[in-house]
């Protein structure tokens, strides 16, 4: 497992997937071979081929990206507005952006200067507009396979072959170049992942995160199905320690 020096996984995390894989009606036969095809297809047949060591040292750096200021750590969900990513700006939090939700940097008046203190995003590839621009910046990624996302991480792929990539999965197994660190949405398994590198929870500032409205940088989904998934966030955040959440 990639970084497990520096991860804390709560297993009570990994339990929930279990549980959101029988709400659902998931297999876990899929997320396990779509888990093992990705590293594959990284490691073996992309264009330009990583080594787990690379996948590793990707881990590594967001981490000590994160640890490198006094700031709080920022969440960015697909609900945000710009005015929560201004206020997080001005109080100097750096970012971790959930999949499309970047897209809010476009907002600004100076959108570099939000992409510059963003450290990595987290996405399962159907980010869309904003998962783009992250790309066109640069940013580390964090890729995340799962049992239905085959098609969004092929396409993915060849256009992350120039950045820094790590990959997480959602299995209680271990895989040689991946971890699960928790988490089931984009937005709180970024939180999982932030907390699995050793930030505390009071550190960590959510923007756009709730539980009652699809927020405007989620992918393409249907509206009913993701309420539901929004309400197993709302749990796996409240059981990091966070309230509050709408």
């Amino acid at each position: 497992m990639i970084g497990d020096r520096h991860l804390s996984i709560d297993r009570r995390l990994v339990e929930v997937q279990d549980e959101i894989r029988s709400e659902f009606g998931w297999s876990l036969d899929k997320d396990l071979y779509v888990a093992k095809w990705l590293v594959n297809e990284l490691v073996c047949s992309a264009p330009c081929r990583r080594s787990l060591l690379d996948l590793n040292k990707t881990w590594d750096n967001i981490r000590r990206e994160l640890f490198s200021h006094s700031g709080s750590v920022a969440i960015v969900g697909a609900a945000v507005e710009i005015d929560e990513i201004e206020d997080a700006m001005k109080k100097g939090c750096r970012f971790i952006v959930a999949d499309g939700s970047g897209e809010i940097f476009s907002d600004l008046e100076d959108p570099k200067e939000g992409w510059d203190s963003v450290i990595g995003v987290v996405s399962d590839g159907d980010g869309g507009t904003g998962l783009s621009l992250s790309i066109d910046n640069n940013i580390p990624m964090i890729i995340h396979a799962h049992g239905d996302n085959q098609e969004s991480l092929r396409r993915l792929i060849p256009r992350v072959r120039d950045l820094p990539i790590s990959i997480t999965h959602q299995t209680p197994f271990s895989i040689d170049g991946m971890v699960n660190p928790g988490g089931f949405t984009d937005g709180d398994r970024a939180v999982c992942i932030v907390v699995s590198m050793g930030v505390s929870v009071s550190d960590i500032v959510l923007l756009g995160t709730r539980s009652d409205v699809v927020g405007k940088f989620s992918g393409a989904t249907d509206p009913e199905r993701k309420l539901l998934k929004l309400r197993w966030m709302k749990r796996i955040l409240e059981e990091l320690g966070f309230s509050g959440i709408i």
